[in-house]
Formats: structure tokens, sequence, C-alpha cells
């Protein structure tokens, strides 16, 4: 009988572990930066604040998303040169739309990696994207890591100029990320 109970307690917590449970992104550890080209160099923003949540089932190291979003505002990319920023925000129409934002729509495990497919909002426009998502699971803390390379243009976004157009950025822009969510 003591058997019987203790089995059923050992089993009720092991299902228990494994259900979904809401995750937070942690803004300290989080990371997210945006890397570009131009006529006179190469560029690079970081994001200063980052948001979100996720609905994550971990069993050992293996993550199992059930729903995902994030977000930054606009205005917290920063790249130490306010005339740039300044540029920045007005191609991102942060004026009329404040927040870039992810929503995770389908995530399949692949060797360790996800391959996921979300829907990316920049400047009022939506797109569905593809990326391999390396997950990493650390104690309560669970880290999404990974790049996409896409075009502005894709979005309805008109690379930022400097100098009356003497400077010209490139349409091409990759973004690297390390989000980090917690419970």
């Amino acid at each position: 009988m003591k058997r019987s109970i203790y089995l059923t307690l050992v089993l009720s917590l092991a299902a228990f572990a494994a259900m979904a449970q809401t995750y937070t992104v942690s803004n300290k550890t989080s990371k997210l930066e945006v890397f570009g080209t131009s006529t006179l160099h190469d560029w690079e923003i970081k994001a200063e604040t980052v948001s979100g949540k996720a609905d994550l089932t971990v069993d050992g190291t293996n993550v199992t998303i059930n729903s995902l979003y994030f977000q930054l505002k606009g205005e917290t990319l920063k790249s130490g040169k306010s005339s740039m920023d300044k540029n920045t925000y007005e191609a991102l129409k942060t004026d009329d739309h404040p927040w870039i934002k992810y929503q995770l729509k389908t995530a399949k495990a692949e060797g360790g990696k996800l391959s996921t497919t979300g829907t990316l909002t920049i400047a009022g426009a939506s797109k569905q994207v593809q990326m391999n998502v390396t997950p990493t699971v650390e104690g309560n803390k669970v880290s999404f890591k990974g790049k996409i390379t896409f075009k502005m243009s894709d979005f309805k976004i008109d690379p930022p100029t400097a100098l009356m157009g003497t400077i010209k950025t490139g349409d091409e822009v990759t973004i690297s990320f390390d989000v980090q969510y917690t419970k």
C-alpha cells in the first residue's frame, strides 16, 4: 500500500514537472542586436529593453513551445549615435508603430534545434518568417538563440539615408538574438 502511494506521488510529481509553465523574458540577460551596412561603414544597433512571455514544457533539456511572444519598443534600439537613432526611428515609423513584435506559430524539433515559423511585425507591416533557433535549458531559465536576415523593404521600410542621401543604408539587415525566458 505504501509503495503504491509512493509510486503515485512520484508519477504525479513527474507529470507536474513536465507540465507547461509560463516563462517571462529576462530583460537583464537577453540580447538582441541588428547588423547592417551602408555606403560609409557597417553598423549595429542594440535593443535596450525587450519583453515577452512563453508557455513552455521543459523536460530535462527538451523544450516544447506551446506559445511564445516577444516584443520591443522601437525607440529602445540604440546605436550610440543620436542622429543614427533618429533616422532609425523615422524609418521604423515609431510614431505610428512603436512596437516590433514576434508571435510564434509553429516550432518543430530538429537535431537539437527548433525550426520555427512566426509572424514578425515591424513598422506596422507583418510577415511570416522562418528561422532556426537553438534552445538551452539551465535551471529555471530557457534561452533561445538564433538570427534572421531579411530586407527592410520586405516590411515596407525605406532604408535610411543621411547627409542628403549621400550615405545610404543597405536594404538587408541581420537580427541576432539570445532571448532568455525565466519562470
